[in-house]
């Protein structure tokens, strides 16, 4: 998110840039474009030092300049590149101003930097934005998103945690595979690769398998072989329904899953029972499934495409019965559904929007939890 405001003061003007990201930057020609990195001592944890890098672009026609830094926490800095202490936790919106008086312009950058709390708690978040992977608290404090380190992903859109044995697994589609990391990202290594095409994931604790979706069916695998190749289809032939969002029910032993051109379908574990529970999502028609299932109780909750920009979250009953709406009018098909059973709570990411939503299970409540992230896949642990 960038915005650019150009206000004409005492004969001075004032060019205003706002980063919520460190990609590109748009360059108005012969301008100074401030711009800065910065790193964190102590794991960005408070209190921690910050060494701030000037990358800023001023034009030779801009002649000497001067710095100005604002830190956010009533700090302030005329280096180019300051060194600073951040003693108490939090989010700082960081403001850089460059001005050439020989030009009568200010240019001005901000960027939110965040020091962590070494003693924070809550129920863990962990989500990924198709190329990394970020962990947030859920607690009486605003989330604070942080990557746990997994950067180099191609195209993810599953994460499922393992609470037994804390492990985190990270579908990776574009790179047609696995992988499983600690949770807090280290030892991050394959786990399965050619998976046919993995998205949403579950997890049978009982019989320590993973089951995953595929651009045709369900597969699964056993989380104690370490073996790449190591898989077994569990549903095949779904190439027109394009299966998405895979659930487990552990009460039934029924394996359930979304499809992006049809319904909600659901096998038992046995082999047994191959059913459609609910056909063409609530009569949304052709082309209207969805991209996740999470089982919660006696019910399912599903997202249906019901039309662009208006995608529905639904409940059910376990055998397709009693259809209730959840939510209307979230921006895309949802590819990160989760539920918080400390606080009885329905999370979804609304990518579009950059949002991540919660409401009560009926719907009520609804409240905005996270912004600025393009959330696709959406795990919650335990504190």
């Amino acid at each position: 998110m960038r915005k650019i405001l150009l206000i004409l003061l005492v004969g001075v003007s004032i060019v205003t840039w706002e980063s919520c990201s460190d990609d590109g930057f748009p360059v108005p020609p012969a301008s100074t474009v401030p711009k800065f990195s910065v790193s964190l001592t102590n794991d960005g944890f408070a209190p921690a030092t910050a060494t701030f890098t000037d990358q800023s672009i001023v034009p030779e026609r801009a002649g000497e300049v001067a710095y100005a830094w604002v830190f956010g926490d009533g700090g302030t800095s005329a280096e180019t590149n300051p060194v600073h202490e951040y003693v108490a936790p939090g989010v700082y919106n960081v403001k850089l101003t460059i001005t050439s008086f020989k030009l009568a312009e200010a240019t001005e950058y901000v960027q939110k930097v965040v020091v962590l709390d070494q003693n924070a708690t809550g129920i863990p978040v962990f989500f990924t934005d198709g190329n990394a992977v970020f962990k947030a608290l859920i607690n009486e404090d605003d989330p604070i998103s942080v990557s746990i380190g997994i950067t180099a992903l191609e195209d993810s859109y599953g994460i499922a945690i393992d609470t037994v044995n804390a492990k985190l697994y990270i579908s990776d589609y574009d790179a047609d595979k696995i992988l499983v990391a600690n949770l807090d990202g280290s030892d991050l290594h394959d786990f399965r690769t050619n998976t046919g095409g993995a998205d949403g994931m579950a997890i049978d604790y009982e019989a320590q398998v993973i089951y995953w979706d595929t651009d045709d069916g369900i597969r699964k695998a056993d989380l104690n072989n370490t073996s790449l190749n190591q898989m077994e289809d569990f549903v095949t032939g779904q190439v027109d329904e394009d299966p998405e969002g895979v659930s487990i029910d552990p009460v039934t032993g029924f394996v359930y899953w979304n499809t992006y051109n049809a319904g909600v379908w659901r096998k038992n574990k046995n082999g047994s029972g191959l059913q459609e529970v609910i056909p063409d999502l609530d009569g949304a028609g052709p082309g209207g499934g969805g991209g996740s299932t999470v089982i919660i109780g006696s019910r399912i909750f599903y997202d249906v495409y019901v039309a662009s920009g208006d995608i529905h979250i639904k409940s059910a009953n376990l055998d397709g019965s009693s259809i209730a709406t959840v939510t209307t009018g979230v921006s895309r098909v949802i590819f990160g559904l989760a539920y918080d059973r400390i606080n009885e709570k329905i999370y979804w990411a609304d990518r579009n929007n950059e949002v991540v939503k919660r409401a009560n299970l009926d719907g009520t409540g609804t409240q905005t939890w996270l912004t600025g992230k393009v959330v696709q896949g959406l795990a919650i642990g335990r504190e």
